[in-house]
């Protein structure tokens, strides 16, 4: 028998193509193509749960093909060179590249003065408003669309600004998810909203529904009003500003690539970036941004229409007797708790920090600006006010 036919190429190859799979099904997995393919969120938290298994099994199958390619010499140096850079380009697309392109800031945010900020937003930007115990900083949009999560001490509170571009959703979370000191970092989106991932616990966190995925506790919440920064420099003119300084060649890249994909989001003329949605929910056209509230064992959603003809509405959800309110002059829709002092109280009248002739209302948080169809996915019992 001569020594080509001895070696064993077919085990060689099946080992190759194994090794392939496993590579390349993690990165896609773990990356965006994964949600194109709309695969299941339950595979992607069950990869983040054992990824260490899965980095070990992927070095050990490129460790025995490189010792088939020792002893049996079936490929040359330069096929495995570059079958090898391929295994570690794909350990790294699944476990280290999106928090490496989307650097999180719950520590070590930039803030700075309304002067300072209105040297780089224009009046017509977007921007969400944290107010606590008197304190207000201020978050435009643009500035989160890469880091996603900036944190704060805002009046004495420990707190998180996150935000997902393809929900157009900011929530301010509390930082004390339970399990001691967090540290927030981007691990990638599901069904088009953002998972958050613990690096101090390895906890993933949705989003939306702000649960801790583990144990199912819902994270507290905190409100943010949104308006434009005309509006939000002429109102808290002593606030800081969240800056992100761009500085990074990457984010020029970054910026440019995700500005086409962003744009049709935003465009009723295509659908979502990702097929992962219901889509079944016609109550409300697909793109419209509404005000979602979210009680934990009720949602509703506000339409701008709706705001219009009703700038202050009673109702009740969830067992709560709320007021929503739409500011017209500033354009900032707010939700507040009308019990006082244990009863529930008629409101005709109230202003964009509670104040009522009968006294002043706690803020309930909202969901500002989220699109319709990312809301009725996640919530699809929610009751709609249009």
């Amino acid at each position: 028998m001569s020594e080509e036919s001895s070696k064993p190429n077919g085990l060689f190859i099946a080992l190759a193509f194994v090794t392939a799979f496993v590579s390349i099904f993690s990165a896609v997995l773990m990356t965006e193509p994964g949600q194109s393919l709309n695969l299941p969120r339950d595979w992607v938290f069950g990869y983040h749960s054992n990824k260490w298994l899965f980095i070990i099994l992927n070095l050990g199958l490129l460790a025995a093909l490189w010792f088939m390619h020792i002893k049996y010499r079936i490929w040359g140096k330069i096929w495995m060179s570059l079958a090898s850079l391929g295994v570690i380009f794909c350990i790294i697309s699944a476990n280290f590249l999106l928090p490496a392109f989307f650097p999180s800031y719950q520590y070590g945010a930039n803030y700075v003065s309304v002067q300072e900020a209105d040297q780089l937003l224009e009046d017509d930007s977007i921007i969400y408003a944290v107010e606590i115990n008197g304190d207000v900083k201020g978050y435009p949009r643009k500035h989160l669309e890469i880091p996603h999560i900036a944190g704060a001490n805002i009046g004495g509170k420990d707190v998180v600004m996150t935000f997902c571009g393809l929900s157009n959703l900011p929530v301010v979370y509390d930082q004390d998810i339970g399990l001691g000191k967090s540290d927030l970092g981007i691990l990638i989106q599901v069904h088009n909203n953002l998972v958050m991932v613990d690096r101090e616990s390895g906890e993933l966190i949705q989003q939306i529904t702000g649960k801790v995925e583990s144990s199912g506790k819902k994270l507290p919440a905190f409100a943010n009003d949104m308006m434009t920064w005309k509006v939000f420099k002429r109102l808290y003119p002593n606030a800081t500003v969240f800056i992100y300084e761009f500085n990074r060649p990457l984010d020029t890249l970054l910026l440019a690539l995700f500005e086409g994909p962003m744009e049709k989001q935003f465009s009723e003329e295509y659908g979502a970036i990702f097929p992962t949605l219901d889509l079944k929910d016609n109550r409300l056209p697909n793109k419209e941004q509404v005000w979602g509230l979210d009680l934990g064992n009720e949602q509703a959603a506000f339409t701008r229409s709706f705001m219009g003809g009703n700038p202050v509405y009673q109702f009740e959800l969830g067992g709560k007797k709320l007021v929503i309110a739409h500011d017209k002059e500033n354009d900032i829709v707010t939700v507040f708790d009308r019990t006082v002092d244990g009863v529930g109280i008629e409101v005709t009248e109230v202003d964009r920090n509670g104040n009522t002739p009968q006294g002043m209302l706690q803020k309930v948080p909202l969901q500002n600006g989220v699109f319709w169809m990312i809301w009725a996915h996640w919530f699809p019992e929610t009751k709609v006010f249009s």
